[in-house]
């Protein structure tokens, strides 16, 4: 096999050591609020005031996140800042029930109650309603996704399906991340740092108006050198820019309108291996990735004078994405059309239709790798019926609705679920859910061919096929959840699920063929794509929260997945099974603290232990996060972050060919001026 190298002038990280002290008594804050157009300190807060934070992403209208019947977090604006996170999958490592592995400098494996893989296959990721879920590969490209963490008003993370809202796709979770008002961001921000991973940063954000125009403006720029790599082969480093705007106009005291856009490029460094057919064999190659899009999105809302509420948002993407092996350039063109009338005795109705057209145009760099056609058009076209009735007003309400769903890959598919939530006393909310779900086909199950070297005798390889074979995955899932203020400074959630799957994907051997073009001749062992295994996963999330003292809050969050899954009688699958019991942890418990000290210090630290991903071959692992900021002046703000302080590194995920990525041990300087 030979190694085939292209030189980037990659920027060697020098290596620190260190241990981290002070973790012990600390705990994760789950869901803080506050109030969208007035912000307020979070130590002025009570529990109950944070808990009515209203939320979006569990029904279409809005609902405070305590009576919510659903497994949701939300991390808002304070959350964020404290966190010492500086990248979105940074942030949603402290949600329970989601798992976040980072495989190296730029690339993330992201799973809901299961499923964890690098293009978090099954669930749904929004931006401010923009969907950044791709139908060539089933999945979100992490390291493409970004946005000024400081114009993040809060993300609502929904664990477990949310088909019935957002549409296929949506089975395994939610991530809903909403900015702020342009309202709430006039004035000067400017964040600048680096260390020895995140080498260096730099974040900007103009924003001006008035109550009834305002608008803002944003850049950032950064640089990471590579992870730890045990033969020296640092290929995974990242660069990337982003610039955006968005306004908000409010003409009158019914009608709202915001226009938002984003433009950015991003250079990632990566490692394949890639088969040829002349000569036969595979070689491991080095390089850059360039990847770069453009977002515009426009939504409008109306308020009646009877109380109803209507909503249009329509967005355009433009995704081109050029990996070492394929290059794809994607246009998504998305409406969506929704009506919540005025309540009508104890029914809130709430319907809409929505429609996406994504032209695409596959461009085949290597000879084995290959969608056919290389240009195609992928249509979704969806109507949404929800009602929530009062069956006790103020305390029992029932959720029902449904998604119909018409897509190019699979036809016609239906999403339905019922909710329902119960509210004994303003301190506590029992809920429970039974919800079915879809995850439908995308270009690679559809149209793709992916040929990989298998060995010199006979030149022997194996392809798997994507022709249209498979149908669409399907979850019937089960809920229960429990919330409670346990004392007037302290707060506990469960939440337990029970999922059946029914179709999922698997690998399907074919007797093999000899093809003699292109020459040499060569046989072909073909993987089918097709519904070959079913699984059931179990488990839930208990999370905590206290206040201890003024300016003190701690808790602390524990998530048990079990998944066992089994090949159907007329599948002979001999890897899938192993893979979907092996590469997402069964334990999971993340604890974290926010503590304000004297003359304006914060002290922010966070414990995480997860356990093996035997699939991945990654043992368990413990390690820790700490967060010193201090005001030092109005308007400025310094702090220190140091991550993954427990080892030099430590591994999370595979991912790529040849020996594991360590995450390294890291820490960073950030200043941050406002006005």
């Amino acid at each position: 096999m030979v190694q085939h190298k292209i030189a980037r002038g990659t920027k060697r990280c020098p290596r620190h050591t260190g241990v981290l002290a002070l973790l012990v008594f600390f705990a994760t804050a789950p869901a803080r609020a506050q109030n969208a157009d007035t912000p307020i300190q979070l130590k002025q807060l009570s529990l109950e005031e944070l808990s009515q934070i209203q939320i979006t992403s569990t029904r279409k209208g809005e609902t405070p996140a305590f009576q919510a019947p659903a497994a949701i977090t939300v991390m808002t604006a304070a959350d964020i800042r404290r966190s010492g996170a500086n990248s979105i999958p940074g942030l949603l490592r402290l949600i329970p029930g989601l798992e976040v592995a980072q495989i190296d400098s730029s690339k993330w494996a992201i799973g809901s109650r299961g499923f964890q893989g690098k293009l978090s296959r099954g669930m749904l990721v929004l931006i401010d309603g923009r969907s950044v879920y791709t139908p060539l590969f089933r999945g979100v490209y992490w390291d493409m996704q970004d946005t000024l963490l400081e114009d993040i008003d809060r993300i609502e993370v929904i664990r477990g399906p949310g088909g019935t809202i957002w549409g296929s796709n949506a089975v395994n979770g939610v991530i809903n991340i909403i900015t702020k008002s342009s309202r709430q961001t006039r004035g000067m921000l400017v964040s600048v740092g680096g260390g020895n991973v995140d080498q260096g940063f730099l974040n900007w954000r103009y924003g001006g108006g008035s109550d009834e125009f305002s608008y803002r403006i944003y850049g950032k720029a950064k640089t990471r050198g590579p992870e730890q790599h045990s033969n020296n082969d640092n290929f995974d480093d990242w660069r990337a820019g982003q610039t955006g705007f968005r306004a908000d106009w409010k003409p009158n005291f019914r009608d709202s309108l915001t226009i938002q856009g984003d433009a950015y490029g991003v250079e990632a460094g990566q490692k394949f291996r890639i088969s040829s057919y002349t000569p036969p064999g595979a070689q491991l190659v080095e390089g850059n990735g360039f990847f770069s899009g453009q977002n515009v999105m426009l939504a409008w809302q109306r308020a009646t004078n009877d109380g109803s509420k209507l909503q249009l948002r329509t967005y355009y993407d433009r995704t081109d994405r050029q990996d070492l092996n394929y290059r794809e350039v994607r246009h998504t063109f998305d409406a969506d059309f929704l009506v919540n009338p005025a309540p009508a005795g104890r029914h809130e109705f709430a319907f809409g239709l929505g429609a996406r057209v994504s032209p695409s145009r596959y461009f085949q760099t290597v000879a084995t790798v290959d969608f056919l056609p290389h240009n195609q058009t992928y249509g979704v076209f969806s109507g949404f019926l929800q009602d929530q009735i009062a069956l006790v007003p103020d305390k029992l309400h029932l959720t029902f609705g449904t998604k119909l769903e018409y897509n190019s890959f699979s036809g016609f598919n239906y999403q339905p679920d019922a909710r329902l939530s119960w509210t004994p006393s303003t301190r506590q909310t029992i809920w429970m859910a039974v919800t079915r779900a879809v995850r439908t086909p995308s270009r690679i199950e559809d149209n793709f061919a992916f040929t990989s070297f298998a060995g010199q005798a006979a030149y022997q390889y194996v392809r798997l096929v994507g022709d249209g074979g498979f149908k669409p995955e399907q979850l019937l899932g089960y809920e229960l959840g429990y919330r409670k203020y346990v004392s007037k400074g302290g707060f506990v959630t469960v939440s337990l699920f029970h999922n059946r799957y029914d179709g999922l994907l698997s690998v399907e051997a074919r007797p093999p063929v000899v093809e003699t073009s292109p020459a040499p001749a060569h046989t072909v062992l073909p993987l089918l794509l097709r519904n070959g295994v079913d699984a059931i996963s179990s488990g839930g999330e208990l999370r905590g929260l206290w206040d201890l003292r003024e300016g003190w809050r701690v808790g602390a969050s524990y998530s048990l997945l079990v998944l066992d899954a089994k090949n159907r009688p007329d599948s002979i699958d001999a890897s899938t099974v192993g893979q979907l019991e092996g590469d997402t942890p069964r334990h999971k418990v993340v604890i974290q603290s926010f503590l304000d000290l004297p003359h304006k210090f914060e002290l922010d630290t966070t414990y995480r232990q997860m356990s093996a991903v035997v699939g991945q071959r990654v043992p368990g692992y413990v390690t820790g996060d700490i967060r010193l900021g201090r005001t030092i002046a109005n308007g400025l703000e310094f702090s220190l972050v140091g991550r993954n302080l427990l080892q030099p590194s430590h591994f999370e995920y595979g991912g790529n060919p040849g020996p594991l990525v360590g995450i390294k041990r890291s820490f960073f300087l950030k200043l941050t001026w406002s006005r």
